[in-house]
């Protein structure tokens, strides 16, 4: 979310990407995409950099000195409140306490999930089965294996449009059967933005089928040394072959070969949620039997840049928020 091509989707949006670069002795030391939305009625802009900035953290008069530069930019743009969103981790007080110093207060909403099961996909295959550790990971190296033995492949789809219409309509289909399952999303924001991503080679479709017939869907993101799981669907048929989980496998043998080092998997639930009440949990012991690392991250913060008219948008972005779904059937920021 902090790549050009996603700046620019959310430009068709309404969203003004702003990008920015921080330098040290003529080398660039970080970086941060920006967008920037009209807060009509209250006057100004919200200025959103989604799962950034990327700067080095670990330096606090770089981190300051980043800040001050946008805030300096945020007031010649009229802008009122900066939300950020760092991969940082929640257990790091110092940078939760610079940040406070610089100015920031907790957002009112975490717009991406702040939970994440994160996999160190840098070493061998072997690696990657050995770290399947415990009960869960046992069933899930037998599950990887299974699936293969019964027939099971995975391919990535050449024809966009095919492929999507799988994920999206299966992606309904689980909405309307599977408790806690919700598409909040309108069928033209998903194509868009997919596509857009698949043009840019930082997208792609994975299927699994047996005797070809589709039973599983994916879709991720990757940019650089990283690999993001972003949505999955599957129809009722076919499960009892396990096909998201040799799924999975293949796409992180498909990730390691091409030297990516890290792989997301994107959205469980917080710690106080995870147990078997919660409508999340079954992906969560999904994911967690790959042997991931369980992460939380600092979640949303806002800075007021302008105080007065930051503290009207905090006190309007409930109902605003409601009422742009309304009309549009889809998420604001």
């Amino acid at each position: 979310m902090q790549s050009f091509t996603w700046g620019e989707f959310k430009r068709d949006q309404g969203w003004m990407p702003l990008r920015l670069t921080l330098e040290k002795d003529g080398r660039v030391a970080g970086v941060a995409q920006f967008l920037l939305y009209s807060t009509l009625p209250v006057p100004g802009y919200l200025m959103y950099a989604p799962k950034g900035p990327w700067i080095p953290w670990e330096d606090a008069e770089a981190v300051k000195t980043f800040f001050e530069g946008v805030r300096e930019l945020a007031l010649q743009r009229g802008v009122h409140t900066v939300k950020v969103e760092p991969e940082v981790s929640g257990e790091r007080t110092d940078i939760r306490e610079l940040l406070a110093e610089i100015g920031f207060r907790k957002g009112r909403y975490d717009l991406n999930f702040s939970d994440t099961m994160m996999l160190d996909i840098s070493g061998t295959e072997e690696d990657l089965m050995s770290g399947m550790r415990g009960k869960k990971g046992k069933s899930t190296r037998y599950n990887i294996r299974m699936a293969a033995r019964e027939g099971v492949e995975v391919y990535q789809p050449r024809d966009f449009d095919r492929a999507f219409e799988l994920l999206y309509g299966w992606m309904r289909g689980l909405a309307e059967r599977k408790e806690g399952y919700r598409v909040t999303r309108p069928r033209a924001y998903f194509y868009d933005a997919t596509r857009r991503m698949w043009e840019a080679g930082q997208g792609r479709f994975f299927v699994a089928v047996h005797d070809g017939d589709p039973i599983a869907v994916s879709y991720f993101f990757n940019l650089g040394r990283k690999l993001w799981y972003m949505y999955n669907a599957s129809p009722d048929h076919g499960q009892s072959l396990a096909p998201n989980y040799l799924l999975q496998w293949e796409v992180m043998r498909w990730a390691q070969a091409r030297g990516m080092q890290l792989y997301d998997m994107m959205s469980i639930p917080p710690p106080e949620h995870r147990n078997e009440s919660d409508p999340g949990y079954g992906v969560y012991r999904f994911k967690k039997g790959f042997g991931g690392e369980e992460m939380s991250f600092v979640g949303c913060l806002d800075l007021p840049v302008k105080p007065a008219q930051a503290a009207a948008w905090y006190r309007l972005e409930p109902l605003y928020y409601r009422a742009y779904f309304r009309l549009k059937n889809d998420i604001f920021y």
